[in-house]
């Protein structure tokens, strides 16, 4: 009566791929162009910033070294060259004087540089100069012309051609006057001045710009020549990355999935089933007992009813609570292993099979996380004895082999091929296919050894520890 019951209830199929009924998560997929594009964009204004930086401080450092050049030239000039000329008859304003040292200054002094000379007293009086019309002339000191008599030190600045004293120097365009103190023979102090073209300086500069821009540039040329492979490389590993994790959710969604219609479907085919066809049977019985126009059961049929309803009743307790331990695992920090693999012998023998648990090895050396994978592959090879092996017994052994921990669950069952197994499969049994996977992400392997009448074999086996 209870089959015919069972027989009418609808069944509940699991989808043949449980990433069918799902879709992968919208994650916008990692360009490799796309990165290495700013890769190299960030590159080329990072290169930008350091080129900037760099003409700004070299070409300052550039600056001052052609300023120097000129104030040495100018220094040389003075000691060297004028300074032993510089006689109280020339400042007197001796035609002679004046004559000689204008001999001298026009073949040792004035070149394609130097373009012009010239001596001052401290009151701003020009006592030589190579422009015979400023001679005895007498203008006033710019402030760093007085700074350099009171100190003593070279100094330089642009020529203001709008000056009177210049009015000789405006033909040959932007000049830069460096001038510094000497001392005339009887000690006077004067102010000797030379005015150089800016060009010779710029060209001093371009000098100086020539040895470091060639470097400067080959350098942000040898970065990008390094960089851009490496960022690409980066970019195609980050993108293998970003593809390994989304198949690796993926899988944990499908596994999630099976599992929801697994469960789904166990208990409907079990306890739901046999709840259901006591339940139905219970209800009949109480129909006739309580309906006057119906036939009472006898006492035989009510004991048969109860003693049906007991047994159906017992079982779905039972499958229930292998449920439950398939849903919640023991905790295996707490309890241990071997408490963990007793209690799948427990359902099993509670299902009617001779169940032994064989362990021969310590296992408290082991990680957690490789405890909870030889629980796990216990309980899917138990769960696949009690539903498909049509065994009688089944042995859990645990054993270690040259520093390998093996797990081997072997029952008498029946058997099956390959062919049956990927038939199997296609069914929507994929417990052995979810462990499989399992076992290949933790670097562990597994074998199925299995033919038609000859039992079942599933060995797992870790890594050395």
């Amino acid at each position: 009566m209870l089959g015919s019951l069972t027989d009418r209830l609808p069944r509940i199929l699991p989808p043949s791929r449980a990433g069918d009924a799902i879709h992968s998560p919208t994650a916008r997929p990692i360009s490799v162009s796309r990165e290495v594009l700013l890769f190299v964009v960030g590159c080329a204004l990072a290169a930008a910033l350091i080129g900037g930086a760099s003409f700004w401080v070299v070409n300052r450092s550039a600056t001052a070294l052609a300023i120097n050049d000129a104030e040495v030239i100018t220094q040389i000039d003075a000691d060297g060259i004028v300074a032993p000329l510089l006689t109280p008859a020339l400042i007197a304003g001796n035609p002679a004087a004046i004559a000689n040292l204008d001999t001298v200054v026009a073949e040792r002094v004035l070149s394609a540089r130097v373009v012009r000379v010239k001596l001052w007293t401290a009151t701003g009086k020009i006592v030589y100069s190579d422009a015979k019309g400023l001679v005895g002339e007498t203008f006033a000191l710019g402030e760093g012309e007085q700074a350099a008599l009171v100190s003593g030190k070279t100094d330089a600045d642009v020529s203001d051609l709008s000056r009177p004293e210049n009015r000789y120097e405006r033909t040959f365009g932007t000049l830069v006057e460096v001038y510094l103190p000497v001392r005339a023979a009887d000690g006077t102090k004067l102010l000797f001045e030379t005015y150089q073209r800016d060009s010779a300086i710029q060209a001093d500069q371009q000098r100086i710009w020539g040895g470091v821009f060639p470097a400067l540039v080959a350098g942000l040329a040898l970065l990008f020549i390094v960089q851009v492979p490496l960022s690409w490389r980066l970019a195609r590993r980050l993108q293998r990355s970003s593809r390994d994790r989304a198949a690796l959710l993926q899988r944990a969604i499908d596994s999630s999935e099976t599992e929801r219609w697994r469960i789904a479907g166990d208990l409907h085919d079990g306890p739901v089933q046999n709840l259901t066809a006591v339940s139905l049977t219970l209800g009949s019985a109480a129909m006739r007992l309580s309906g006057p126009k119906r036939q009472a059961p006898t006492h035989d049929e009510l004991v048969s009813v109860m003693q049906t309803a007991s047994a159906e009743s017992r079982t779905a307790i039972r499958e229930l609570r292998t449920m439950i331990m398939e849903i919640a695992p023991p905790d295996l920090d707490r309890g241990g292993l071997d408490g963990a693999l007793g209690r799948l012998v427990t359902v099993a023998r509670e299902h009617g099979l001779v169940a032994r648990l064989e362990t021969h090895v310590s296992i408290e050396s082991h990680p957690l996380d490789d405890l909870a994978l030889v629980y796990r592959a216990a309980q899917e090879s138990v769960r696949n004895v009690i539903k498909h092996a049509r065994a009688t017994s089944v042995t859990i052994r645990l054993t270690r082999n040259r520093g390998s921990l093996t797990l081997d669950v072997i029952d008498d069952g029946s058997g099956f091929s390959s062919e049956d197994l990927r038939r199997r499969q296609l069914n929507g049994h994929v417990g052995l296919s979810l462990l499989q996977e399992r076992v290949a992400e933790a670097g562990a392997t597994v074998a199925i050894i299995s033919a038609p009448g000859n039992g079942t074999t599933i060995r797992l086996q870790l890594a050395k520890s």
